[in-house]
């Protein structure tokens, strides 16, 4: 976790910078292994342990690779609790002009503050702005 944005109600989540998520469980993570070379996905899934934070991980390492496969074509990842009961986050792949995979956008946020039915706006939302971001980074 590189930046965090705060509001009131969750200064707490300032703890998060600096701190490292398990690929498999958090939506930043599995975004970035989705849209990585196939190659370094299968050596990354083979040499791995995955853990487990919450009843939700995914464990499993073909269920995982199903999911991330999800993930790529519809363009975008899903924490549903799986790194903290009553959170969710969603996160986006950040590319570069050469559709190199850079980095991820996300946003987390509480069941009830990302609810299910708000996902494909944030989703909208998020994709503009890795858009917006690649462009301001790689085109100056």
């Amino acid at each position: 976790m590189t930046q965090v944005f705060a509001f009131e109600k969750r200064l707490n989540d300032f703890h998060q910078l600096g701190k490292a998520q398990a690929f498999n469980t958090s939506a930043m993570g599995k975004c970035a292994l989705a849209f990585m070379n196939q190659t370094v996905q299968t050596d990354v899934l083979t040499r791995t342990k995955l853990q487990t934070q919450t009843k939700n991980s995914l464990t499993d390492q073909n269920s995982l690779a199903y999911s991330l496969q999800i993930i790529k074509d519809q363009g975008y990842a899903l924490d549903d609790e799986e790194v903290e009961l009553e959170n969710r986050c969603l996160a986006v792949p950040v590319f570069d002009k050469n559709e190199q995979l850079v980095g991820t956008l996300g946003v987390l946020g509480t069941k009830t503050t990302l609810q299910r039915r708000k996902i494909n706006k944030l989703v909208h939302d998020l994709q503009i702005a890795s858009s917006q971001l690649t462009g301001q980074i790689f085109n100056n």
